[in-house]
């Protein structure tokens, strides 16, 4: 299930231009980090459950990488219709981060673990509001490989958003400042198709953009309120 070691943490020639964020990942960096709230609840004794989220560019260059992000079927109890990375829950069966990653990509987008290379896995990510801990692994194909959706009552379709051009990441189009009921929630990327990231998601999308030396979204940005159908 998981990459043949070999195959990890090296960097082809021909993905050079993700080297700024390669280094970091097989370093462990933190690639998002959170303020403490004092809203965020005390776990106590509860487990602190370990999820990992994929990562993956495709592509040979910034002018044509692009990342396979996702939307989550819209009858799921958690977060329906809000676009996510792929990725889930350790399963006991997971030998480490990445396998959990590798395992939750292919069966939500069939994603084989064969046509990856696995460039590192950052610091895991607290999230204290679900006494959880998110680790971000960083993979990539030369193109993008065929995926599909494996299960339409967890994920409704997914979507191959470029890094740079017309429609893009970096598209100051699609750069929003995001709010909900009013309070500031960070960076929106309202891409083409209805493909509208924000949250957690657009953290770590932000993060890998200025990790590879493009620019984050900018406080001047419009400001639009989270949609209704994207908040739930």
């Amino acid at each position: 299930m998981s990459a043949h070691p070999s195959r990890r943490h090296r960097l082809p020639s021909d993905a050079s231009f993700l080297e700024p964020l390669a280094e970091r990942a097989r370093r462990g960096d933190v690639l998002v980090t959170r303020d403490p709230d004092p809203r965020d609840p005390d776990p106590g004794d509860r487990p602190v459950r370990r999820s990992a989220v994929l990562i993956h560019v495709a592509g040979t260059g910034f002018e044509n990488a692009s990342l396979v992000l996702e939307e989550r079927g819209h009858a799921l109890r958690s977060q329906p219709g809000q676009f996510s990375l792929p990725g889930g829950g350790r399963d006991p069966g997971d030998r480490d981060d990445v396998h959990t990653a590798l395992r939750e990509a292919q069966e939500e987008t069939g994603l084989d673990p064969a046509d990856v290379r696995v460039l590192g896995a950052f610091a895991p990510i607290p999230m204290p509001w679900r006494i959880q801990r998110v680790t971000p692994v960083l993979s990539w194909s030369p193109s993008v490989p065929p995926l599909g959706v494996q299960d339409p009552i967890e994920v409704e379709r997914l979507v191959w958003a470029p890094l740079v051009g017309p429609g893009s990441l970096t598209d100051p189009a699609h750069r929003l400042r995001g709010t909900l009921f009013g309070q500031g929630v960070g960076p929106v990327f309202d891409l083409p198709g209805d493909a509208f990231v924000w949250g957690f998601t657009a953290m770590i999308v932000e993060k890998v953009l200025t990790g590879l030396g493009l620019d984050p979204v900018p406080p001047t940005a419009p400001v639009q309120e989270i949609p209704h159908e994207r908040r739930r």
